[in-house]
């Protein structure tokens, strides 16, 4: 078939959308019709021109583990923190705390949390 030319503006939006879409490369290329090659190569010119411009670059998702349990029991010590009606999480230490912090972020918090 040869090479196909992509608009432009198709092809920011592809890219605005794989970056939103947290899948992998060849899975976004594959999901998107396009080359997986073609794909990485739209990505590098875009963090190319980005930092030539001094963008910063796009935040990768940071993932959180959370273990499952048990809630916490009457005598508990810690910060217990709860998350709507069914999640909550017992913080003991610094660690801990700076763990809450990201997963309250990855929910929606405010930036300060």
């Amino acid at each position: 078939m040869g090479r196909v030319n992509t608009p432009r503006e198709r092809r920011e939006k592809l890219l605005d959308e794989y970056e939103r879409s947290g899948m992998r490369g060849p899975a976004f290329a594959t999901f998107s019709g396009i080359k997986y090659p073609t794909l990485a190569n739209w990505i590098l010119q875009r963090r190319r021109s980005r930092a030539a411009a001094g963008v910063p670059g796009t935040p990768r998702p940071q993932w959180v583990e959370a273990v499952v349990g048990q809630p916490p029991s009457a005598g508990a010590t810690g910060l217990i923190v709860r998350v709507g009606t069914v999640a909550w999480m017992e913080v003991t230490d610094a660690r801990g705390a700076t763990l809450a912090a990201q997963v309250l972020r990855q929910l929606g918090g405010t930036p300060g949390c």
